[in-house]
């Protein structure tokens, strides 16, 4: 009926189009909803799986005196910027998967507490490099611990099965560095 949705490894194909749905017959519909159950749907229980995974997180970070953005942020800033470069806020912004309005409202915040500093790009006079201080550093590396930490309680059993890992990093287009492999 063309509704079927691609593989988690194929190209990045646009939603289901509406109308195609409009257009499956009433008593389709009907049979199809006979055997839903969202405990069988992969869309809501990774829902409520991150969920509860970003509740460990968050009481984790609090100790820290971060949040969970504010650690994607760090993270990602430290994690870009470790080979001496100050990578760019849009950078930040896409390694975190924020979107960029976020992004700097949070490294503002980052900023105040003396954890990043901001610098306009000599190169491009609308960009905004990001550097992280001492100071980040040393968090950043704590968080990253603790957030390794969280994953390998809270993901144990499923990164014991064959080709978790693989079929993750599929469903979020990322390589095993967390570089993008397809498009959002």
């Amino acid at each position: 009926m063309g509704t079927e949705m691609p593989r988690a490894d194929a190209p990045h194909v646009g939603p289901v189009n509406p109308a195609e749905v409009d257009a499956i017959p009433l008593e389709d519909l009907e049979e199809a909803l006979r055997h839903h159950s969202a405990g069988n749907t992969p869309g809501f229980l990774l829902r409520h799986a991150t969920l509860r995974w970003q509740r460990h997180v968050a009481a984790a970070l609090a100790g820290m005196s971060m949040t969970h953005v504010q650690f994607l942020v760090l993270g990602s800033t430290w994690w870009l910027g470790r080979n001496g470069e100050a990578p760019r806020q849009r950078d930040v912004a896409d390694h975190a998967g924020l979107e960029p309005v976020m992004t700097s409202q949070v490294l503002k915040v980052l900023e105040r507490d003396g954890h990043v500093k901001r610098i306009r790009d000599t190169a491009d006079a609308r960009a905004v490099r990001v550097m992280v201080t001492p100071q980040g550093r040393d968090l950043a590396r704590r968080c990253v611990v603790i957030m390794d930490r969280i994953d390998a309680v809270y993901f144990a059993e499923a990164r014991a099965t064959p080709g978790f890992m693989e079929q993750l990093r599929a469903l979020a287009g990322r390589d095993s560095a967390g570089n993008p492999t397809q498009p959002s």
